[in-house]
Parts: structure tokens; sequence; C-alpha cells
């Protein structure tokens, strides 16, 4: 996914864009400079207390959509994230879904240690399996299809529902391995 930016005017030869992004920047002149050395562009002004940057360009030399795609990398590839370094050619998305099924499967973790405490569901059962549930069902675009869905679906007929926390842990285990799948299918097309 795109970084997020907005466009506040754009006429042939000027662009105004709002672009949140900035607000972690704080060398505004040299990516003014570094964008004003593209070919085309005439002058580039950032107005951080807006975060708002203000392109001059020939159109005849580039397009709005070049340098709305400059844009987007630029700030897509500086932008702050702790995974960076590990996770280097995986989208935002796939980040999001690694980082909810990662919080899944701590708290099915707790859940199953606490399961020697109480057997008894308690805070922890309930949480494991909504934050699973929602996991599964934020991820993808064809919710009905996906191979988590249609495991947690079928692991709640076979094994019931006193198993919650099983069928929790087994569709999370598929949701993990799709994700895997995900990230490696967009190295693929990077």
């Amino acid at each position: 996914m795109e970084i997020k930016y907005r466009i506040a005017h754009s006429i042939p030869g000027r662009l105004r864009l709002i672009i949140p992004a900035l607000s972690d920047k704080n060398d505004y002149l040299n990516i003014e400079h570094m964008f004003s050395a593209l070919n085309g562009i005439k002058k580039v002004r950032i107005e951080p207390i807006i975060h708002s940057m203000v392109i001059e360009y020939e159109p005849h030399s580039i397009s709005r959509n070049v340098i709305l795609r400059y844009i987007s990398l630029f700030f897509r590839q500086t932008q702050f994230d702790p995974l960076d370094r590990l996770m280097v050619q995986v989208t935002p998305d796939i980040r999001k879904d690694f980082l909810r099924s990662l919080g899944a499967g701590c708290l099915i973790l707790i859940a199953y240690l606490r399961k020697g405490i109480s057997p008894v569901p308690d805070f922890f059962d309930y949480a494991a399996v909504i934050s699973t549930a929602y996991t599964v069902l934020s991820h993808g675009e064809n919710k009905m299809r996906h191979p988590d869905v249609i495991t947690g679906i079928i692991s709640m007929f076979s094994l019931g529902p006193q198993n919650i926390l099983k069928v929790a842990m087994v569709t999370w285990a598929v949701n993990v391995l799709e994700i895997f799948n995900d990230m490696r299918r967009s190295q693929r097309l990077l």
C-alpha cells in the first residue's frame, strides 16, 4: 500500500500535497533540494506546520502522476517502522497482518498457560478467541474463501464449542502460514 497523502490542489505546473509523514521529518531543505533536482521540477517548498509540499513543475517535462509516484516511493521508503530491518520487502498491509497475528498468538499462549490454573474460561480465553477471529477476518480480500476462515469453521464443528481455545489455535496457525505465504508472494512481485 502506498503512503497516504491528499492532493490539496492540482493545476498544470503546480501541485500542493498534504503529507502527514512530513511530521516525522526535520530535514526539509534536503527533501526540497532532492525533489528540485528531478528533471522538470522547478521549485519545491515544504510548509512543515501544515504538512504541506508545494511542487512547481513543467508539465511537458514531467507528469503529475510521475511526481506522485516519486512522493509515494520516498515517503514509503523513509517511513519509520521498527520492522524495517527484518521485513525489508514486505508491504505495510502484510506487516499489520503479521503484528495482529503475533498479538493473537501471544494471547493464545497466555490462555493455554493459564488453563492449568483454572479450567473455567476466563478473560484470556475470550480475548484469545476474539483476537484470533479479528486477525483472521481482517486479513485478505475475499474473507470466506481464505484457508484460515475455512479452517476455523471446520474445526469449530469438529472440535466443538467446548474446545474453542483449540479452535483458535488451529485457526491462528493456518493464518500464520497464510501470512508467510503472502510475504513470499509479495517479495516475488517486487
